[in-house]
């Protein structure tokens, strides 16, 4: 189906985007909303971003960066192999802060029930 809104990028910031850009496989329902970043932020994206195999349900949102912060994001992304349920958010960060996230993300390989928030 549709990806109503893939990246969208409101406010007054700076951003280097995706050195490798989003690699998906197969998708079955639309993702909302796959990044965006709101407000005034400075930021470096991943250098190689979320790689997908099979998504069975929607992704509600998949990052958001909301606030005054500058960030410098994964070196590699996050990576998820199969998902059989919803991930209503799977990373957020708010507030005025200044982080260096880690080098390798997270990795998951088989999720099948509903994960409210991942990490907040």
């Amino acid at each position: 189906e549709a990806l109503p809104t893939f990246q969208a990028l409101v406010g007054l910031l700076h951003s280097m985007d995706l050195l490798v850009a989003d690699k998906v496989g197969a998708l079955s329902e639309a993702l909302p909303t796959f990044q965006a970043l709101v407000g005034l932020l400075p930021s470096v994206d991943a250098l190689v971003a979320n790689q997908f195999r099979s998504v069975v349900e929607a992704l509600p949102a998949f990052q958001a960066l909301v606030g005054l912060l500058h960030s410098m994001d994964l070196l590699v992304a996050d990576k998820v192999g199969a998902l059989s349920e919803a991930l209503p958010t799977f990373q957020a960060l708010v507030g005025s802060f200044s982080p260096v996230d880690h080098l390798v993300a997270d990795q998951v390989a088989i999720v099948t029930e509903i994960l409210p928030t991942f990490q907040a």
